[in-house]
């Protein structure tokens, strides 16, 4: 499922932008420099790029071992808001201790939940609320709005 998350992930992430409003500043594929400071970000390859992204989000949230369609939430948020925050609102999701670490406690939980549909729903909203509660929101808060439905839309159909 790595591929077709990260295609999606990779669609929202665009190419090079370096938008001063940004926190993140310069970003080619949703990589930034800041997250990235050795980086030659503006000569950054999409396949350079996926393989970052399997490494440092996909392979660190776990999602080889998160059901089809919450793989797809986990990993877009932790590209967008980063691992940790990803981690915390899975955590939540489940009634794991949110430490930001997925580890075998909160795998165990999300594997006790057999209601996909409502963990998903339930990122979704909790993703949702974290943006509006940023102060950038007013900036990018049409383009978070619209990239979690369509995340929403799109995981629930990786369920059915």
């Amino acid at each position: 499922m790595y591929n077709k998350a990260i295609d999606i992930v990779l669609k929202h992430e665009g190419g090079y932008v370096n938008n001063p409003r940004d926190a993140g500043g310069e970003t080619n594929f949703g990589i930034s420099k800041r997250a990235y400071p050795y980086l030659d970000i503006a000569r950054l390859s999409k396949d350079v790029a996926a393989e970052m992204y399997r490494r440092d989000y996909w392979e660190k949230c776990q999602c080889d071992r998160i059901p089809r369609g919450l793989d797809l939430c986990v990993v877009d948020f932790a590209v967008n808001a980063g691992v940790s925050r990803a981690s915390k609102v899975l955590q939540v999701v489940v009634g794991a201790e949110p430490d930001g670490i997925i580890g075998s406690k909160t795998l165990r939980l999300v594997a006790d939940d057999t209601d996909v549909l409502s963990m998903i729903t339930h990122y979704h909203r909790l993703r949702q609320a974290y943006y509006e509660s940023l102060d950038s929101f007013h900036d990018f808060g049409r383009g978070w709005t619209r990239r979690n439905n369509e995340i929403l839309k799109e995981s629930l159909t990786w369920i059915s």
